[in-house]
């Protein structure tokens, strides 16, 4: 239904579930995929090779947003090979409840989760509108979380809310500054079975009694969603704070449950 033909689209964090469902939804709709990974380099060569032989053109930047010098590297590469970006898709972020992080302390786990969701996004986010800018059109996306709203208990949900909160809170003085070339969306995201929630099945009765569909969202829901945004026929919706939860409970109906 939509086509992205000759338009270029970066995509952060490109080896995780919405990242990868998302390149694979653009690329089948004409866009050329920019992919960035970090780690999961096989990943991100598996999707690459999916877009290609299916003659799409797909190609890789490997960067720790960790690193200062990944960073800055990755954004001299990708900007000084494509001149022209024409949507963002900021899916890069680090997962709180993995082997690696959950033994850290909140302070370690802190600066980790600021470094990826909120100053490498950032980051990446002021470089592109500097082309968008000069080309006079884009679409920039970020993802949120819909528990910045109302909070949950617990450190985890702490540093997220923080994290998520600070980028939400950048991303609506982002719309009003670039407004009306630059569109930017920004998806507060609910229960996504990602590559976490693949794993976490004892949330499965939480998930059910916090969102009226009663069920995990799909990544691949939200890529098509993101496909909508980014198109021209949803050029008049107000995006800075979409919810994709499967509309939320009443948070009293859940805490009685």
């Amino acid at each position: 239904m939509y086509r992205f033909d000759g338009q270029t689209i970066l995509i952060t964090g490109a080896t995780g579930g919405i990242g990868s469902a998302a390149a694979l939804r653009f690329a089948a709709a004409g866009g050329k995929i920019l992919l960035h990974c970090n780690k999961n380099v096989d990943a991100a060569k598996k999707i690459s090779e999916k877009i290609n032989s299916s003659g799409g053109i797909a190609e890789i930047f490997v960067a720790d947003f960790h690193k200062q010098s990944d960073l800055d590297k990755f954004l001299f590469d990708v900007t000084e090979k494509y001149f022209q970006i024409d949507i963002l898709i900021n899916a890069a972020g680090i997962d709180l409840m993995s082997i690696d992080l959950v033994q850290d302390s909140f302070d370690e786990r802190l600066k980790k989760i600021f470094s990826i969701d909120v100053f490498a996004t950032i980051a990446v986010t002021r470089r592109v509108c500097e082309l968008m800018k000069k080309q006079g059109k884009g679409k920039i996306f970020f993802f949120g979380w819909d528990g910045v709203e109302f909070g949950w208990q617990g450190e985890t949900a702490q540093l997220y809310g923080a994290a998520k909160g600070a980028i939400q809170g950048f991303a609506r003085s982002l719309a009003e500054t670039v407004a009306p070339k630059i569109q930017i969306r920004t998806l507060a995201l609910g229960w996504i079975k990602t590559n976490w929630g693949k794993s976490a099945e004892k949330f499965n009765r939480r998930v059910e009694l916090d969102s009226l569909a009663e069920r995990w969202g799909e990544p691949d829901e939200i890529a098509d969603i993101i496909l909508f945004l980014a198109s021209n026929n949803a050029n008049y919706i107000d995006c800075t704070n979409l919810k994709l939860n499967g509309v939320k409970r009443n948070t009293k109906n859940y805490n009685q449950q």
